[in-house]
């Protein structure tokens, strides 16, 4: 039993970096908002800096909340620090937690700001992350509101959200939501079920359903 003991001690270490990669995933982005790294399971890591792609191994030491990096290309760093605030630094680098396409997969987000409400709905197909947005604007004036839908494909560069060529900052990210920018317009989204129906202000009527 001693034995025992004693080989559960010495391997308890190597099971929990074996299994720590799995437990560490997601997509981070530096502050300059063109570099991410984005985790996979089974330890694999892709680093784009613009055009430069780099593929990595990384092992994550959830004990020393420290992640190592191994690459045959060059790599800014070999390790990273995972800090209490959840995000990851290595010199002065400092990589913060954003979107990835496992989030949006599947979900719709809904999100209100003044007179606007805005929902995205995602679907994974051959062609790319395909997005249904709805947007709502009210018109106080004449308790009236206007509905528009559109059609696009998702991409994210950095801390980008591109629907087609219009490009959202993407920034707050949890589990369940997120902070989309343009200009100095932003607006907090939060995560529903996928189909997830738009509720309509009580006592507005739509223009097109006003007789001309």
């Amino acid at each position: 039993m001693k034995q025992f003991a004693l080989l559960f001690a010495l391997l308890m270490p190597l099971l929990l970096t074996a299994c720590g990669s799995d437990d560490f995933q997601g997509r981070y982005v530096a502050t300059d908002g063109i570099t991410s790294y984005e985790f996979l399971p089974e330890g694999k890591l892709i680093i784009l800096d613009g055009d430069k792609v780099t593929s990595a191994q990384y092992d994550y030491d959830s004990s020393d909340q420290i992640i190592t990096l191994e690459s045959e290309q060059e790599l800014r760093s070999d390790t990273l620090a995972v800090n209490e605030d959840g995000n990851l630094s290595f010199d002065d680098t400092t990589l913060v937690k954003s979107v990835d396409y496992q989030m949006l997969e599947n979900s719709t987000w809904i999100g209100h700001q003044g007179q606007s409400t805005f929902a995205l709905t995602f679907t994974k197909t051959e062609e790319g992350m395909e997005t249904y947005s709805q947007l709502v604007t009210y018109y106080d004036d004449d308790m009236t509101y206007v509905y528009q839908t559109d059609d696009s494909i998702t991409r994210l560069a950095g801390d980008k959200l591109l629907l087609d060529r219009t490009q959202y900052r993407v920034s707050d990210v949890t589990e369940d939501s997120l902070t989309l920018s343009i200009g100095s317009n932003s607006m907090q989204l939060k995560k529903y079920p996928k189909g997830t129906e738009i509720e309509f202000r009580e006592g507005y009527q739509s223009e097109d359903d006003i007789p001309r």
